[in-house]
């Protein structure tokens, strides 16, 4: 299924040639450009909600080419604060207390540990006299924290865990091969490469100078936010030593694994195939297929400051295409359609190239058609807005992408904000829903002292678009009683940071019986990951359930295969809980179920600051409870809980020994958590079912 088939019977009758584009909210939607992130050598912009309570939050990294400069934190003044939402107030000096100076190039948000908070990571660029800086982490202090979500203390020399590859002198840690390293980086991006679970680093590096004297390193997650280096991780003689300022991590072949895209400012940007699942036999986690992907096409780089390159599915027939910045003839963007198979071909989609030199892309559907708009941060002037004409029914030889405010041409109504606000030195764009009315506004960081900039989209009308599943994996029968995986790619009118924050929710049975639900996790790439535990026996049936931030959904079609287990069934949801403001709660449940081993239940997305009962039950006759169903009746244990500032709680335990819980017995889990904005007062979550081996 893909955003076209979506986008109505219209498409059909489009006409096949027009003049000019429809604007569909005339007027300009982005008419002042606002200062809201202070200002400095700002690098890179990255949203989030640090906090969980309904909005995004913005970091801002500073320093870039300069000096040292602080790195910020603006936090959204709606929800929790109580305030205006898309409104921001720098609190660096209290969430982020002690952080040091640095020359950052790039932060993320990011949830290292799977503890439904959102970490920090920061990436450096480091000088020829300090040779090279360390990139630093910093821990969210809700979830395993049991602190306040949102608040944030440094643990970089806890995330960095074994180092192979990185020489002594590089080295920055008290133990030899372990710990903080120095290197020259601008781009670290992170998804679940080896699929288990957990996101992984793909840490790209430029060396001293932007020299691409430097290896690109990846580091695989211990599942607990310990990130131990995987080395080699391509085979012998691949060039991984790039003028690398940009990498994506997306499936671009089809196979459920993260393939790596890396653009490389002085020489040819780098195409990687991801083995894992790949028939070819590799014994490395990853080939470079350059020569496949771009050179054999004749999509080879003819430009010369390639600062990034974005992936969309463009034309919307399903798969990931790539939008290069400055990757043709002087300064030229180019457009690179994918095949489906991690072919590129150069297509001539983009009109009215004003070819100057362009820093940073983005995509977005500011007018709410369905297509993806896209956002040009412009190096040394006016940032540009293209306006896709996908929906309305182009064809490939009219070009999908028009610049807007260009005369006669076929989109050109003005929509950036005009004068002096939308000059000077933007090296990033950020597309999000900032002031939860539902269209996307823009964020822009700044370099050179210059004032960072919010664009409010003030015409714009509420997503009304669901988002659609390309393909997710259709199950066979099974033998075996080993977990089953189920992959699920989503597509939306939205870019991908976008879509990774859904909540995608695995729903199953077995032999007809209770729905279980298992959250999915967002493995980067607009990919989501779930598991069907083993140990199960019937025929089990599955579907998969996606939401977007606008109430927008979708259920994919259902798929039955039969299965014949073996061994215990560990812990697994048996329901979906109950809805407040916050959405449903959703309570996971960790450990082997063992004598003594280490177990532990984790509440997220219920109401924060709240009371919360956690039941527990050796058996279960559900009943109806607060408007829901309670699955641990007739109750054995109550403990009184409670949520913290970001609805979140935390209980880890040692597992009872086998006079208290023999080999079989069931151990039913659900919370019911105190919520005003339910009917009944209170939410129910999901209840979680462990067997004990």
């Amino acid at each position: 299924m893909r955003i076209l088939l979506c986008l109505g019977a219209g498409l059909a009758l489009a006409p096949a040639m027009q003049a000019q584009l429809t604007d569909l909210q005339p007027g300009r939607n982005f008419p002042t450009a606002q200062i809201s992130f202070g200002g400095g050598r700002s690098e890179n912009v990255d949203i989030g909600d640090v906090d969980n309570d309904g909005d995004y939050d913005v970091g801002i990294a500073n320093g870039g080419d300069g000096s040292a400069e602080a790195n910020v934190i603006y936090m959204n003044n709606g929800g929790a604060q109580g305030g205006t939402v898309g409104t921001f107030a720098n609190q660096t000096s209290t969430r982020w207390a002690g952080v040091p100076n640095d020359t950052s190039r790039d932060i993320e948000f990011v949830d290292f540990e799977n503890d439904g908070d959102l970490d920090v990571y920061i990436s450096n660029r480091g000088t020829t006299v300090n040779n090279g800086e360390v990139s630093r982490t910093y821990e969210n202090q809700g979830g395993k924290q049991h602190g306040a979500v949102g608040f944030y203390n440094e643990n970089t020399n806890r995330f960095w865990g074994t180092l192979i590859s990185v020489p002594a002198n590089e080295e920055f840690g008290t133990q030899d091969g372990k710990g903080p390293w120095k290197d020259f980086s601008c781009d670290c991006d992170f998804g679940d490469v080896d699929d288990d679970g957990d996101v992984d680093l793909f840490h790209s590096s430029y060396g001293p100078n932007i020299a691409g004297n430097r290896d690109s390193r990846l580091f695989l997650n211990d599942g607990n936010g310990l990130f131990n280096e995987h080395w080699p991780w391509i085979e012998a003689g691949a060039d991984i030593r790039l003028h690398t300022l940009d990498i994506d991590l997306a499936d671009f072949d089809g196979d459920d694994d993260l393939d790596v895209f890396a653009s490389s400012r002085d020489s040819q940007a780098r195409v990687y195939r991801n083995n894992t699942y790949t028939t070819t036999g590799a014994s490395a986690m990853f080939t470079d297929v350059t020569q496949s992907a771009l050179l054999d096409t004749g999509a080879a780089l003819s430009g010369g400051s390639n600062y990034e390159a974005e992936f969309a599915d463009l034309d919307g027939d399903g798969d990931f295409d790539v939008w290069a910045k400055n990757y043709g003839n002087g300064t030229l963007d180019v457009t690179l359609e994918n095949d489906g198979n991690m072919v590129f071909t150069k297509a001539n989609w983009i009109r009215n190239d004003p070819n100057v030199d362009e820093n940073e892309v983005d995509f977005l559907d500011f007018d709410n058609d369905g297509d993806l708009d896209v956002f040009a941060a412009n190096f040394s002037g006016t940032n540009w807005i293209y306006t896709s004409g996908v929906a309305q029914g182009l064809t490939p030889a009219q070009g999908y992408f028009h610049r807007n405010d260009v005369g006669g041409g076929m989109a050109s109504w003005p929509e950036a904000p005009s004068g002096n606000p939308n000059g000077g030195t933007t090296l990033d764009g950020e597309c999000a829903d900032m002031d939860n009315d539902g269209d996307t506004d823009l964020l822009l960081a700044n370099d050179g002292g210059q004032q960072n900039r919010y664009w409010e989209n003030v015409l714009g009308v509420p997503d009304t678009f669901a988002p659609t599943f390309e393909r997710f994996t259709v199950q066979a029968d099974k033998v075996d009683g080993s977990d089953t995986v189920i992959h699920a790619h989503v597509r939306d009118n939205t870019n991908y940071y976008i879509v990774q924050f859904y909540e995608t929710n695995l729903i199953y049975t077995v032999d007809g019986g209770q729905e279980r639900c298992v959250r999915m996790l967002s493995q980067s790439g607009q990919q989501f990951r779930g598991v069907i535990p083993g140990g199960l026996t019937g025929e089990i049936a599955y579907r998969i359930e996606t939401e977007d931030d606008n109430g927008n959904a979708s259920v994919s079609s259902t798929v039955t295969y039969n299965q014949v287990g073996s061994g215990g069934d560990l812990y697994h949801s048996i329901s979906c809980g109950t809805e407040g403001d916050t959405g449903v709660p959703v309570l996971e449940g960790r450990g082997a179920m063992t004598p003594g081993s280490a177990n532990s239940f984790v509440l997220k997305n219920a109401a924060p600051n709240a009371f919360a009962a956690m039941f527990l039950s050796v058996s279960s006759t559900p009943v109806l409870f607060k408007q829901g169903t309670l699955h641990t009746f007739p109750i054995n244990v109550m403990l009184n809980r409670g949520t913290d500032a970001g609805g979140l709680d935390y209980l880890a335990f040692p597992f009872p020994g086998t006079t208290s819980l023999p080999s079989g017995t069931p151990m039913y889990v659900q919370y019911a958590v105190q919520d005003a904005s339910h009917p009944a007062g209170a939410t129910l979550s999901n209840a979680v079912l462990g067997t004990v081996p």
